[in-house]
């Protein structure tokens, strides 16, 4: 078997509501609309492995879907996806370096998963077990709510506590009083037990924080992610340079938090060397590893840095950019083949995008998304969504 043809299609998928973080995290005025590549690899024996390139943005100057097909196809016609690794480095060498960092892991990441949907496709398995088997049949999901007024999120929470989440994000740091008075919103409608993470995005620095996240475990947040400037999550996508060239540095900023506060802590570590991981293992800086698997180059890096987590004796979640279901699919198959993967993760794509590519979409069932049981992937492209979705090339 080998690659005969590649293709790229262009898609945006607009959200349900403008989606807005604190100032750190990018998206100055919100996002309303996510734009994708998507990724088809074409086998001589008539099989299509998938790949996605997750919610582009525009600072990214991310290439026309057909100078990046050109790109692709140069090393991937003609190889064997069966053997996986060796033609991904080949794939992950000929992304041009003058890519933005964000955009190389984005794609490095699709052309990863393509080659496990053709590896599975091909050994009628899903993906979940070529990464070693299932620990569990579906993930708990973690609703993650933006920043928008307290009625709003009212109306919100309320609408997904009915559908059955237990476990929720509130994004914060943009205004401390509005923060406080949406998770005393929340609390009054979720009552005590439900478990709440907030997410400043990188907000603050290090004795704001200390103040802030003491001041929200009072209103009852149990952990909180991202908390400080020097790992915010715009230094993340646009200069992990920063993190990766001292991790222990950023490590040690956040393990001077965590000892004085009495929350979780949680930090992103797929955009950053394996070295910032290490760090804060070495430092007892966090609780828990977020981990966007899109963000990571490869799933089998992300499976790494899960394995990282387990061994440092730390829990971990699946983070997200807001994938499509074929994104959405692969996390999936991650996280059910993960011990370590214990914490509700935030694969919210399927809920917050107001429609997708693949046909039936991924549901979500009292919080919680089922690992699809076909082979490879377990979805595929619904061609007339394709078509609806697709923007001008």
């Amino acid at each position: 078997m080998h690659v005969r043809a590649v293709y790229i299609h262009s898609v945006a998928v607009s959200r349900i509501y403008n989606t807005r973080v604190s100032p750190a995290g990018g998206h100055i005025g919100g996002k309303d609309i996510s734009r994708y590549y998507l990724i088809e690899l074409e086998t001589d024996t008539g099989l299509r492995g998938l790949g996605e390139v997750s919610d582009l943005e525009a600072e990214w100057g991310a290439p026309p879907p057909a100078e990046l097909r050109e790109t692709l196809a140069a090393v991937l016609v003609g190889a064997d996806p069966l053997l996986r690794l060796p033609t991904w480095q080949r794939a992950e060498a000929a992304l041009p370096a003058a890519y933005h960092s964000e955009f190389r892991n984005l794609v490095s990441a699709a052309v990863d998963v393509a080659l496990l949907d053709l590896m599975g496709q091909h050994y009628n398995a899903p993906i979940h077990a070529l990464l070693g088997g299932m620990c569990r049949a579906d993930l708990q999901v973690s609703w993650v709510a933006y920043i928008r007024s307290a009625a709003e999120l009212e109306e919100e929470i309320v609408k997904k506590i009915r559908l059955g989440f237990t476990a929720f994000k509130l994004k914060v740091g943009a205004e401390a009083g509005l923060d406080d008075e949406r998770i005393r919103v929340f609390r009054r409608i979720a009552g005590p037990d439900v478990y709440l993470k907030v997410d400043a995005s990188g907000a603050w620095e290090e004795d704001e924080a200390i103040d802030r996240i003491r001041m929200l475990a009072t209103l009852g947040v149990d952990a909180v992610e991202t908390p400080i400037r020097a790992v915010s999550r715009t230094v993340a996508k646009d200069h992990p340079e920063q993190v990766n060239a001292d991790p222990d540095a950023a490590a040690m900023a956040l393990a001077r938090v965590r000892e004085a506060v009495p929350t979780d802590l949680i930090e992103h570590v797929a955009d950053f060397d394996d070295a910032f991981a290490l760090a804060l293992l070495r430092h007892r800086a966090v609780d828990v590893f977020n981990i966007v698997p899109v963000q990571a180059g490869s799933l089998h890096r992300a499976q790494r840095l899960v394995h990282i987590a387990e061994s440092g004796g730390v829990s971990a979640l699946l983070g997200s950019t807001v994938e499509l279901g074929i994104g959405t699919a692969a996390a999936i198959h991650l996280g059910v083949s993960c011990k370590a993967v214990s914490v509700a993760s935030d694969l919210v794509g399927p809920g917050l995008l107001q429609g997708d590519v693949i046909s039936p979409r991924l549901e979500y069932r009292q919080g919680r998304l089922n690992a699809p049981t076909g082979p490879g992937l377990g979805v595929g492209l619904d061609p007339a969504l394709v078509k609806k979705y697709e923007t001008p090339p």
